[in-house]
């Protein structure tokens, strides 16, 4: 039972955490900020954290899961490779247009990283983006002999890169047609790159 409480303090404080940071920003949360938010005494918070990056991972493996989730539930089954990659990029995309402020604190964090002392939470947050949409691409890949795990991380990368690049333009200038446009066009390239990998794949294995 004492276990069980000491998880749902944690999970309160994560959740605590994430409302501040979409509320103040990431440079202007401090733990103090937080431990207010989550109405937990300041040594609690640290008894469960003992830094503010250490919080900050686990708000970031906290926004991956909600993503995951949402992305999963808003899924059908995919007959090939190329549905999934439409599927899976208008899913992620529906879920960034309702979850704005939550998107605005994934860049902040890397930012907050970057410029601190923190960069490997930078690379922590960056490689499980890319490791929620291989899963999610590899679910179908793997089941229609598509890809590889190699070309799955390699698609994964191309399609986080786009997705990336489109948000944050919708995010600095909003634009409903456009990024509708931008998706097409995306989903489109990277159709086509995983058929490209699919023929290095092909002619690596006839060597």
């Amino acid at each position: 039972m004492a276990h069980t409480k000491s998880e749902a303090t944690r999970e309160k404080v994560i959740q605590g955490a994430l409302r501040a940071l979409c509320e103040h920003g990431v440079t202007a949360t401090t733990t103090r900020k937080i431990a207010t938010e989550c109405e937990v005494p300041l040594a609690t918070l640290h008894y469960h954290f003992d830094s503010k990056s250490a919080l900050l991972l686990a708000v970031l493996d906290a926004i991956n899961d909600e993503t995951t989730a949402a992305m999963r539930a808003d899924l059908r089954g995919s007959a090939d490779l190329a549905a999934c990659i439409a599927q899976t990029i208008r899913a992620a995309w529906r879920f960034m247009e309702r979850s704005r402020d939550l998107q605005v604190v994934q860049y902040e964090l890397t930012l907050y990283a970057l410029r601190g002392d923190a960069a490997w939470l930078a690379e922590r947050q960056y490689e499980s983006y890319v490791r929620v949409w291989r899963e999610m691409l590899m679910a179908t890949a793997e089941r229609t002999g598509e890809l590889d795990a190699a070309g799955g991380t390699a698609l994964a990368r191309f399609i986080l890169a786009g997705v990336d690049g489109l948000l944050l333009q919708d995010l600095a200038r909003p634009g409903k047609a456009r990024s509708r446009k931008g998706l097409d066009a995306l989903i489109r390239a990277a159709q086509g790159y995983a058929l490209a990998l699919r023929r290095v794949e092909a002619a690596e294995a006839a060597d």
